[in-house]
Order: C-alpha cells, then structure tokens, then sequence
C-alpha cells in the first residue's frame, strides 16, 4: 500500500505531466488499492499547499482516467433507501438522459433545417426539464453531505463539486431557453448552440457523475459515522426529491 507522500508526489507529477505514458503506467501501479478517502485526503493536502482549484480538477480527471475500473470495483455497496443509494439510483436515470442528450445533439447538428429534427423537439423539452428537475438532487448534496465532510476537514472535493454544480446549473437552464426558441431563430444559429450546450451537459455532468459515485460518495461512506446517515435521511426529506427519484 502506498503511503500518502508517494500518492501526493505521483499526483503531482500526474498534474505535471498526465499525458506521459510512463508517468500514466507508474501512477497506476501505485494506485491500485488506494481508497477514495485516501485519495481525497491526499488531494486536500495537495490544495493547502498551494495547488489552485483548476489544477486539480484537472487532476482529478486524469488519475479518473488512469484508475479507471480500479475504482469502479472498490465502490461500496449500499441499501436502496440510503441517503447515497437514492442519490445513486438518481445517478442512473440521469445517465440515461444524458446518453440520450448526446444522441439528439448529434442529430441536432448534422440537420439542415428546424423540420429534420421537428420530431426531436418534445423529447428535448422533457430531458431539459428532467435536468432543471435535478437542483434538489444537488440540494441534497450541498446542504447535508457536503457540510459534513468539511466539518471532518474534507474541504476540497466538496468545493469542486459545488464549482461544477454552478457551472452545469447555467448550461441547464441555457439548454432549457434554446428549446424554448425553436423555430423563432435562425436554424443555423440554433443548432450551433443547442449541440454545444447539449454534449457540454453530457459529457461534464456524465464526469461529475462518475466523480461522485466512485470519490465523494465513498469518502463520504467512510468518514460520516453510522450514527448521523439517518439525520442526512430526515434532512432529504425535507428538501424534497426529483419528479424521477425511485421509490
């Protein structure tokens, strides 16, 4: 098992040089086996000494990238009616959106005219509405887990998750807009946008995503004690749910 000053020193030279593939080989070997908890708090002390946000959300999509299903197969298994498996179960749904997103901008972008994709338009309009829907699963996120890891000293990815849930938020109410001005604007002008903004949600919120299940969640898991995750349950309730959440 690596120690934690071997893990902060490969993501170091990871954040400096992540393309390079003996540095890719080696960060991998290294990282096999190392918890998310492990790795958020490495990535915690890499922030206080001095490694700016963008660094290391850059960072955290690489050493993505080089342990790939490492992490996927240390996820934690949890009941459905956890705080976690209901965010994670909603992570699902939202994963289907987000794949069928994709498909329709793609469409969007090879039309010629607004009549090509005429019958696209109702499906959009109900994946843009499903993703504005998706503010209390953030919600959720920001004002019960989040405050908790960071009263622990988990600060970092905490933060960059609020970052990205900022950022998607504008995407998806611009998602929302420019399906709402189909048909009153310039095709052209509109499918420019609308693929833009359409794979911009797809790709960063499927990331997100993947971030959360396999990081956060995880390091969540292992730093909150037993106790509290009923008090998280009760808290949930209370900010409510999305129209998708399984019951």
């Amino acid at each position: 098992m690596a120690t934690k000053e071997e893990l902060k020193q490969v993501l170091r030279e990871l954040n400096e040089q992540g393309d390079v593939p003996a540095v890719k080989a080696r960060a991998a070997e290294l990282l096999r086996g190392v918890d998310a908890h492990t790795l958020s708090l490495a990535e915690q002390e890499l922030e206080q000494e001095g490694m700016d946000d963008e660094a290391l959300r850059k960072l955290c999509a690489v050493h993505l990238e080089v342990l790939g299903e490492g992490l996927e197969q240390q996820r934690p298994e949890v009941a459905a009616a956890h705080p976690i498996g209901i965010l994670m179960d909603e992570h699902k749904i939202i994963l289907q959106n987000l794949e069928e997103l994709r498909e329709i901008s793609d469409r969007v972008r090879a039309a010629a005219r607004l009549s090509e994709i005429e019958g696209q338009l109702p499906r959009l309009k109900a994946i843009s509405h499903l993703l504005l829907d998706t503010e209390s699963h953030h919600r959720r996120e920001e004002e019960t887990i989040f405050p908790r890891l960071e009263s622990y000293g988990v600060t970092g990815p905490p933060r960059i998750m609020r970052q990205e849930h900022e950022e998607l938020r504008a995407k998806k109410r611009r998602l929302a807009e420019l399906v709402e001005q189909a048909g009153s604007t310039s095709y052209e002008e509109l499918a420019k946008e609308l693929a833009h903004v359409g794979h911009y949600i797809a790709t960063t919120l499927k990331d997100h995503i993947y971030k959360e299940d396999n990081i956060l969640y995880p390091t969540a898991l292992s730093t909150l004690e037993p106790e509290e995750w009923p008090e998280v349950l009760k808290e949930f309730e209370g900010i409510g749910y999305c129209c998708f959440t399984p019951h």
